[in-house]
């Protein structure tokens, strides 16, 4: 067995030449790390802060320069008129009755056929006055041959003036006997009273038919009417012959043209309006009784005016104004209105026709600020 080695009492654990080469390591590899740390943090904070200092600078540049939309005034006619809504109306039609009671025979119209006036609908039987027309018809041929021999008999002396009264008397009443039997029999045909289209049929074959039974009823559809109410303060403005524009939500896209037929020459106290009638030719045949429709009556037109789109104009208190926009610099501008048709606003004074008018992005807008056009709207 090997010797057990012994440390020397006083000898120290360490290599002390050693010891003094591991520090001086350990220190060099400690700096070299600070070093290192020191240049990372020095780099990102001058990239953060040159960042910051590009990101405040072009936050500053787009928030003084405001994005806008602008449009130039257009020329052209704007109206000014009285607005109402209502429906449309047949201005004729009529329920057709029958003149005599009977069974209905035939039928010779459905609901939406068109027809014109006097061509037949329906008819009753008519067999047994068929029978007591020719009877009548017979009498009256008769009754006219022993007339016309009377005539020339009493011309010759040949007959008392009371035997030739008799005669006459006779042809008389067999012509009324057989107009009667006529028009009987015509009363079996049911016709239309008016030319329209058939809305509403109320009877069927082998029907029996009274006088107080409506069995079709006829719709002019060429010619509607609306009745409007209008305000008591416009009441003078409107005059019979003035022109009315209608519009239908069936139809949006799609302006239909009536006049003012009448107005009414009073005014309802309750309402405080009166009733005026528009008339309108159904031209194309699209329109149909009972739609709604959103009347303008035209009560004055100004020709070649300046106009800008509502949204453009602002209100200052009373003063109306908007934003031009001339060498990238927004300007304010007080200008004068006249007529408004809907969205369109007639401008009286302050505008020119090449004028560049702020028409979106007033928000923020100052006298003076600087704004960039993004579109330029079609006036």
């Amino acid at each position: 067995m090997p010797p057990r080695s012994r440390r020397v009492i006083g000898q120290p654990l360490l290599d002390p030449a050693r010891f003094s080469r591991l520090g001086r390591l350990l220190t060099v590899c400690s700096c070299f790390l600070l070093i290192c740390l020191a240049c990372s943090c020095s780099r990102r904070g001058t990239e953060d802060t040159t960042e910051a200092r590009e990101g405040d600078s072009g936050g500053r540049a787009e928030e003084n320069v405001v994005p806008v939309k602008v449009i130039r005034p257009s020329q052209g006619d704007i109206v000014q008129s009285i607005q109402a809504t209502t429906s449309i109306e047949a201005k004729r039609e009529a329920h057709v009755y029958s003149k005599m009671i009977g069974f209905c025979h035939r039928i010779f119209v459905e609901e939406g056929d068109p027809v014109q006036k006097g061509d037949r609908l329906a008819k009753l039987d008519d067999e047994e006055i068929r029978l007591t027309f020719a009877q009548a018809a017979a009498r009256l041929d008769k009754a006219k041959n022993d007339h016309e021999r009377a005539v020339e008999l009493h011309v010759g002396g040949l007959i008392s003036d009371q035997a030739y009264q008799n005669l006459s008397v006779q042809f008389r009443l067999a012509k009324s006997d057989y107009d009667l039997s006529k028009k009987r029999l015509d009363d079996t045909a049911i016709v239309a009273p008016l030319s329209g289209v058939v809305t509403e049929r109320n009877v069927k074959l082998s029907d029996l038919v009274s006088t107080t039974q409506p069995l079709f009823k006829v719709v002019d559809l060429y010619i509607l009417e609306a009745e409007v109410h209008v305000p008591e303060q416009d009441y003078a403005k409107v005059r019979a012959g003035q022109e009315a524009i209608l519009k239908i939500d069936a139809f949006p896209e799609k302006s239909f043209l009536g006049k003012v037929e009448r107005k009414s020459p009073v005014i309802d106290s309750r309402s405080g309006t009166a009733e005026a009638t528009i008339s309108v030719e159904n031209t194309e045949g699209v329109l149909r009784p009972g739609m709604f429709v959103r009347v303008q009556i035209v009560i004055a037109v100004h020709p070649d005016a300046l106009i800008l789109p509502r949204e453009a104009i602002l209100m200052q208190g009373e003063r109306k104004t908007v934003y031009t926009v001339r060498e990238g610099i927004a300007r304010e501008v007080t200008v004068e209105t006249g007529f408004q048709e809907g969205d369109r606003v007639e401008i009286l004074d302050g505008l020119a026709r090449e004028d560049r008018v702020v028409v979106r992005g007033h928000l923020g807008l100052q006298s003076g600020t600087k704004v960039r056009v993004i579109e330029e709207l079609d006036g």
